[in-house]
C-alpha cells in the first residue's frame, strides 16, 4: 500500500521540483552520492530528469522511496516552507501541516493555562490576606476545678468578591435586611470598591449565614474560621487576656503562654491538653461583684483585688475594675484596658507599717514588749502627724492598732536603711513584678544612694515607695503564714510537685503580725472587715495621691489587706480603691475603715460560706494562742 503511495505521489512531487533541481546538478549529485539506501547502485548522471526517473525506478522497497523523498525535502530546505502554504496533498507536506496545527494549538491552550493558573495563583494570594486561617489550632484555658474559661470555636464569616457582583445596590439592601446594625453607604463603598475581596460582616450566625445561602446572590462567600471565645466575657478579661484575629496572643494569659497554647508538640503535650489557672471562677465572681458594688456606692475611679492561698503562692481571684469585654478589646478604653493588680504602682500608705513591725521584730530591734512615746517628732524641717493624736507611751500593738506614723517612723529609724534595703530585696519589692502575664509593673523609688532619714520614715507608712498590689500582697505572705514567701503564680500547682518558698520571717515573727492584724480588726480601724466565727485579721491604708509632683487630701487610695483565718491563714486579700468619695452613710468618710474594710468582710464571708469552711470556737487552743496578746500600757489601749 506504501509503495502504492509512492507511485501516486512521487511523480507529481518530481514534476515539481524538476525545473529547480536543473539549476544545480552538482548538488544533487553530490547528495545522491551520500545516499546509502539504494540497494542497486547505478550511474551518477548529468541529468537531473534522468537521475531522478531513474532513482524512482530503481526503489526496490518503501525505506529507499522515504530516504529519496527525505533527500528532496533536504535538498529543498529553503523554499520548503513555502510549499507548505500552496496546496499540495503529498504525503509529507500534510503531516508537517497538521504537526503545525498541533502545535498552534498546543502553544495556544498552554498560554491560556498558565494564564489561568497565574490568575488563580493571584486571587488565592490576595484571598489569603484576607481570609481567615481556618486551622489554627489553640487549646482550652481552664480554671482550677475545670471550668472552661477560653475555647475555640469555629464560625462562618461572610466577604464579598466585588468583581462578581452584579447589582450593588440591590445587594445592599438585601444584606442590610439580614444585618440591620451594618450601614448602607459602608455596605455600597465596599461592594464598588476596587478590591478582589471585601469582609461584610464577621462572626455571623447559624441563622445568618442560613438567611445568606437563600439569597442566591453571586459575589457573596463564606470563610470558616476560628473564633476564641471566652465562656465569663469581662469577668477574666485582665487574667486571661485576648487574642487577634490571626489567633495571636495580645494580652493576658493568652499572650504570655502564646507559645504552649498554640503548639501540637505531642512531646511534651497531649493534643487535647488545656492550660489549668490557679483561679477560682467562683471566687473570682465574688471578689467582682463585691468591688463592683462599692465602686458604684463610693464613686470610685476604679479599684483592684486579689485573693492568694498563702500556702503555696497560688492566685485565686483577681479583678480590676474597670474591666472590658475580652472578645471587643478594640472597643475597649485605656483604663478598661489597664491591670491596675499588676500594672499600677501605688503607695500603699498605712499598709506599709506592717511590714516595718515585721521587719523590726525579726531583727530583734524591737519586741512587743517595747514602747515609743508617740506626742511629738520631727525629722529636719518635716513634723510627722498622725491622724488620731495620742499622747505618752504606748506598745507596739498600740501603735499598730491606730496605725501610729510616730510610732512607726521611730521605729524604721532604728531599724536603719541596710536593713530595710535587705529585707525589701528579699520580698522582691525593689525589682519587676514575676507572674505569668505580660503587664506587670517595676516599682518606683529613689535610689539608694538618697536615701536619708526623712526617706526612711516617709516609707515607714507607705509614702515615697509605689509598688502595685500584686508586688504588696507577694510580700506580706511571709508575715502570716509563717515565714516562707512562694512566688505568685497563676497555675494550679500540681499535687506532689515539689513546693519551693524562700525563708524571710522567722515564725515568731510571723505568729505576732497575725495577732498584730487580728487586733486591728477586733478593735481597731478594721472592725467592719469581721466575720464571725473566722477570726479574720488584717490592716487599714489610706494614702494621698500624688500628682504633679503634689499630694490631694481630697484624692485617695483607700486599701485593705485582710487574711482568714489569723489563726491559719487560708485565704489572703487585698483590695484597694482608687479615689473613692465619702457618702451621708459613712458621714462623709471614704478612708479604709469605711469603704474597703467592707468590702473585704463581704468577700471573705462568701468565701467561707462557698467552701464550707467550720467556724472556729473561742476555746480552740489556736484561737486562744492568737488573743494571747499583751498590749496595754497603763490601762490604756
Amino acid at each position: 500500500m506504501a509503495l502504492l503511495k509512492v507511485k501516486h505521489y512521487g511523480p507529481r512531487i518530481v514534476k515539481r521540483t524538476f525545473k529547480k533541481l536543473n539549476a544545480q546538478p552538482k548538488l544533487l549529485q553530490d547528495r545522491a552520492k551520500l545516499n546509502q539506501n539504494i540497494l542497486i547502485p547505478f550511474p551518477i548522471s548529468n541529468n537531473p530528469n534522468e537521475f531522478l526517473e531513474s532513482r524512482l525506478c530503481s526503489c526496490i522497497n518503501l525505506r529507499s522511496a522515504v530516504s529519496l523523498l527525505n533527500s528532496l525535502v533536504q535538498f529543498k530546505m529553503g523554499n520548503g516552507i513555502k510549499q507548505i502554504f500552496i496546496w499540495d496533498l503529498s504525503e509529507n507536506t500534510i503531516k508537517i501541516r497538521l504537526v503545525i496545527v498541533i502545535l498552534g494549538f498546543l502553544l495556544f491552550f498552554g498560554i491560556l493555562s498558565i494564564k489561568l493558573i497565574f490568575v488563580a495563583s493571584v486571587d488565592s494570594i490576595e484571598a489569603s490576606k484576607f481570609l481567615g486561617r481556618t486551622d489554627m489550632f489553640r487549646r482550652d484555658i481552664v480554671d482550677r476545678y475545670g471550668n472552661l474559661l477560653a475555647v475555640n470555636l469555629p464560625v462562618a464569616s461572610l466577604y464579598a468578591k466585588p468583581r462578581k457582583v452584579v447589582d450593588s445596590e440591590i445587594l445592599a439592601q438585601k444584606l442590610l435586611q439580614v444585618f440591620p446594625e451594618l450601614e448602607k453607604r459602608k455596605v455600597l463603598e465596599l461592594l464598588n470598591s476596587s478590591k478582589k475581596f471585601v469582609w461584610i460582616k464577621r462572626d455571623i450566625s447559624p441563622k445568618q449565614q442560613e438567611d445568606i445561602y437563600n439569597l442566591g446572590i453571586p459575589g457573596l462567600e463564606f470563610e470558616r474560621e476560628q473564633k476564641r471565645i471566652y465562656t465569663y466575657g469581662n469577668l477574666l478579661s485582665h487574667v486571661v487576656g485576648y487574642v487577634g484575629r490571626d489567633m495571636e496572643g495580645l494580652a493576658g494569659i493568652e499572650k504570655f503562654f502564646d507559645k504552649m497554647l498554640t503548639t501540637q508538640d505531642e512531646d511534651n503535650y497531649s493534643s487535647n491538653s488545656s492550660l489549668q489557672l490557679s483561679i477560682d471562677v467562683r471566687v473570682q465572681n465574688i471578689l467582682a461583684e463585691e468591688i463592683a458594688k462599692t465602686v458604684e456606692k463610693f464613686k470610685a475611679k476604679g479599684a483592684a483585688g486579689i485573693i492568694v492561698d498563702p500556702n503555696n503562692g497560688e492566685i485565686i481571684a483577681m479583678v480590676s475594675n474597670p474591666d472590658f469585654d475580652p472578645h471587643y478589646p478594640g472597643n475597649a478604653l485605656g483604663d478598661q484596658l489597664f491591670n491596675m493588680v499588676t500594672q499600677g504602682a501605688y503607695e500603699m500608705g498605712s499598709g506599709m507599717k506592717a511590714l516595718t513591725l515585721a521587719i523590726g521584730l525579726d531583727t530583734g530591734i524591737i519586741t512587743m514588749n517595747d514602747a515609743y512615746d508617740l506626742s511629738y517628732m520631727k525629722v529636719g524641717k518635716f513634723k510627722l502627724k498622725d491622724y488620731h493624736p495620742v499622747k505618752g507611751w504606748h506598745s507596739i500593738g498600740q501603735i499598730f492598732l491606730q496605725s501610729s506614723n510616730i510610732g512607726v517612723s521611730q521605729i524604721m529609724l532604728e531599724i536603719g536603711k541596710n536593713n530595710l534595703r535587705n529585707y525589701l530585696k528579699k520580698l522582691k519589692l525593689l525589682e519587676k513584678l514575676e507572674i505569668e502575664l505580660a503587664e506587670r509593673a517595676r516599682p518606683l523609688f529613689p535610689p539608694y544612694s538618697r536615701w536619708n532619714d526623712l526617706s526612711l520614715v516617709t516609707m515607714s507608712y507607705g509614702y515615697a515607695i509605689s509598688e502595685s498590689p500584686a508586688h504588696f500582697i507577694q510580700a506580706m505572705m511571709p508575715l502570716v503564714n509563717g515565714g516562707v514567701m512562694y512566688p505568685l503564680t497563676l497555675l494550679k500547682r500540681k499535687e506532689n510537685a515539689p513546693l519551693v518558698g524562700e525563708k524571710i520571717f522567722k515564725e515568731t515573727t510571723s505568729k505576732h503580725m497575725r495577732q498584730l492584724m487580728r487586733l486591728v480588726v477586733q478593735e481597731g480601724t478594721g472592725k467592719k472587715a469581721e466575720v464571725k466565727g473566722y477570726y479574720v485579721g488584717g490592716k487599714t491604708g489610706t494614702a494621698e495621691k500624688v500628682i504633679g509632683g503634689k499630694y490631694y487630701k481630697d484624692k485617695r487610695l483607700s486599701s485593705f489587706f485582710g487574711i482568714m483565718p489569723a489563726t491559719n491563714p487560708k485565704y489572703i486579700i487585698y483590695v484597694i480603691f482608687d479615689e473613692p468619695h465619702g457618702i451621708k452613710e459613712t458621714y462623709n468618710f471614704a478612708s479604709a475603715g469605711w469603704t474597703t474594710a467592707p468590702t473585704v468582710g463581704a468577700v471573705l464571708e462568701r468565701i467561707a460560706v462557698l467552701y464550707g469552711m467550720n467556724k472556729l470556737e473561742e476555746d480552740d487552743e489556736d484561737v486562744q494562742e492568737l488573743m494571747n496578746i499583751d498590749y496595754i500600757i497603763d490601762g490604756r489601749t
